[in-house]
């Protein structure tokens, strides 16, 4: 079998392109992500890279120089035209082109009626719906909104229709396209790995209401599409004597925190990573993720392999790692006094928080790596060429 597989960025599209190719499968991955970056190089899969940068790095440079948003979108959207151009050249010889969303609608038209199978890969619900759950989060708050880009939306959903199937992460993501009518047989889920913490990683985790203090511990971007103001709500309801609210990540231009008074005891740390974020997990006695939408938060699997119960949203793609009441806490979205009902039982009930914290942690033991996940990858391709 031999499949070209193409995405506009690093994230977990290297991981799965070394996946197929371990398994023999991949005949070129064409990659969209900037060769100018020090984490570019791609040595395991040799001259099966392709790279498609150009338009990229020109996208790239307006977003470093401040251009108008109209011009960067223009820019991301035309990039992701010649990563679907540069893959069109390698198709005469593929069994199957996969391709992330708005990567591949001329490569689809290109292979229908001959023996290539199409995935489109999409890591957020259909972009119809995420859409409209943006808007209203922005008019609900009267918050500048932008429209998503029209030709980038539209083309997004032609490859939703031409394509033979489409690559989901969560139960979330699949969902959302049944709501727009798409048969089931069509969508494949495979979810995504999560990083496993070596043992000693587990040294020195926070012991159950070991003191008085209780922290909150959110790690995302400060931006409308996380929540975050539901999550600054809920803990101004939180009534408890030594509380902090700790918020790791940047802060986008348009945060959804405005026009809203930030409580005592919120901090803002700005970006952590290496032995800060870790000390952040371990300081912190629960992790809450309130998004009004994302595909499959793996920050989810990261804050339970430090032993911390969760509270998120359904559209975090929780429900595929997360055991409602067993594990950690699903709530609805945009819900305040959900999260501040469940930061109340776990604070004020301790035989609760260690049974909900001793299960995380082992619950995090069980979730797949990405080693099963590009396993499950390569068997899902295998079993939709050999129908």
């Amino acid at each position: 079998m031999k499949v070209v597989y193409t995405a506009p960025n690093r994230g977990h599209h290297y991981r799965y392109a070394s996946a197929l190719h371990k398994e023999g499968m991949l005949y070129k991955f064409v990659s969209g992500f900037s060769r100018f970056s020090p984490r570019a190089p791609f040595p395991e899969i040799g001259n099966k890279l392709v790279r498609a940068d150009i338009l990229q790095n020109i996208y790239l440079a307006s977003l470093k120089f401040g251009a108008p948003k109209f011009m960067s979108d223009a820019l991301a959207y035309w990039a992701k035209k010649e990563q679907d151009r540069v893959s069109s050249r390698y198709l005469k010889d593929a069994d199957v082109f996969v391709f992330y969303n708005g990567s591949g609608l001329y490569s689809c038209k290109k292979s229908k009626g001959k023996k290539v199978i199409t995935v489109a890969e999409a890591v957020n619900s259909h972009v119809d719906y995420q859409e409209r759950l943006l808007k209203e989060e922005h008019l609900n708050y009267n918050l500048p909104w932008t429209p998503f880009n029209v030709e980038e939306k539209k083309r997004r959903i032609q490859e939703y229709e031409l394509a033979d199937y489409i690559l989901l992460p969560s139960e979330f993501v699949k969902k959302s396209f049944l709501e727009y009518g798409f048969p089931e047989d069509k969508l494949l889920k495979v979810p995504f790995g999560f990083n496993q913490l070596p043992a000693e990683a587990a040294l020195g985790i926070k012991e159950a209401n070991a003191d008085a203090e209780f922290t909150i511990l959110y790690v995302g971007s400060v931006s409308v599409r996380k929540g975050l103001r539901y999550l600054i709500e809920a803990f101004n309801e939180f009534n408890h004597p030594n509380k902090k609210l700790v918020i790791v990540g940047p802060k986008a231009k348009v945060t959804g925190l405005e026009g809203i008074i930030i409580p005592e005891g919120a901090t803002f740390t700005g970006t952590l990573k290496g032995d800060e974020l870790e000390k952040a997990y371990k300081s912190a006695d629960v992790f809450c993720l309130p998004s009004i939408e994302e595909g499959l938060a793996l920050v989810l699997g990261e804050a339970m392999s430090y032993g911390l119960p969760i509270i998120a949203t359904e559209n975090t793609g929780a429900t595929d790692i997360i055991e409602d009441g067993k594990d950690g806490f699903i709530v609805p979205i945009r819900d305040s006094k959900a999260i501040s009902n469940k930061l109340t039982n776990l604070a004020e009930n301790k035989e609760l928080y260690r049974t909900i914290k001793d299960n995380a942690i082992n619950k995090a033991k069980t979730l797949n790596g990405w080693d099963e996940t590009g396993n499950l990858l390569c068997t899902t391709l295998r079993r939709i060429v050999n129908q």
